[in-house]
């Protein structure tokens, strides 16, 4: 069985930024990182950072890394690596030159195909809308477009399970969230994978973890994200920093809160296991000052 995956191949480069104002960003978040610190509500990530060098606030869990310390462990972030699936054709090089679709998720609510009627969705759902992204070749990767709500907090596991049963591309999952779901889905993907060593050289899963704004982590999301990067399982970090409430209400300042979120998670996954594979995601939006929408 051979897919055909569709990658984006612009020939076109824009700079959204110049130079010197990718320059006073980084030297803002640099600052930040610093002096102000970012909230990691998890005692391993916490022990991590302080056997690293960084500084660490055990009692308000702040950590403050210096400028040294960020470059650093980030020298050890791989520039490129492969997303894997199980047939011949998807494989997806992440190297800068192209991009890729994927369905998006992860919510709560479908609309029934029979019924028209909406309704909590289920493990089959996600089953069929799998199957859909399966035969798609514009989709390239699968991330669970709904919860599988029907098994409670196993859920996340059995979004996993209808996925792998559904579909041969890479799937990505926002869900597997603290050290013990993320082991469980560590030993799906290594059966998918076919052993250890094939599971962290042709990764079949990759993880994305929210962070929360303003500057803090997600406790069991960042400690499924240690369990990942240990076993070279990709990791993404997503900030959503909101101009107006949980950012400055200038898209500098919120881009400066994304950055040290993200970038906070990823020099901890450096420590953790240097050379795990890391993606870096950022989704800015702004209140309306009016109607606070």
């Amino acid at each position: 069985m051979k897919a055909e995956i569709k990658p984006i191949q612009p020939e076109i480069r824009i700079d959204v930024l110049k130079a010197d104002q990718l320059a006073e960003i980084q030297s803002a978040t640099s600052h930040v990182l610093e002096n102000v610190g970012v909230h990691f509500p998890s005692e391993r990530a916490l022990k991590v950072f302080a056997e690293h060098g960084a500084q660490v606030d055990l009692e308000d869990q702040i950590v403050r890394l210096s400028p040294e310390l960020v470059a650093e462990s980030m020298s050890h972030a791989p520039r490129s690596y492969m997303l894997s699936g199980r047939a011949e054709g998807t494989d997806l090089l992440l190297d800068g030159t192209r991009s890729y679709f994927s369905t998006d998720g992860c919510g709560t609510l479908t609309v029934d195909f029979e019924t028209g009627e909406q309704r909590r969705s289920c493990k089959e759902d996600v089953a069929r809308m799998a199957r859909v992204a399966d035969y798609l070749s514009s989709i390239a990767f699968f991330w669970p477009m709904v919860s599988a709500q029907d098994f409670g907090r196993l859920a996340p596991l059995h979004e996993l399970d209808a996925a792998y049963n559904n579909i041969v591309k890479h799937v990505q999952t926002e869900t597997v969230m603290g050290a013990e779901l993320a082991g469980y889905a560590l030993r799906m993907a290594e059966v998918i994978a076919g052993s250890k060593e094939n599971l962290s050289r042709r990764p079949p899963l990759s993880s994305l973890v929210c962070t929360i704004a303003p500057l803090g982590q997600d406790e069991e999301g960042i400690e499924a994200a240690m369990v990942f990067a240990e076993a070279g399982i990709p990791v993404g970090f997503m900030a959503m920093p909101t101009m107006g409430t949980t950012a400055p209400a200038v898209p500098g300042g919120a881009l400066v809160v994304g950055n040290a979120e993200v970038v906070s998670a990823m020099v901890l996954m450096q420590m953790v296991a240097p050379g795990a594979p890391v993606f870096y995601s950022l989704l800015a939006s702004a209140m309306d000052p009016i109607t606070a929408d």
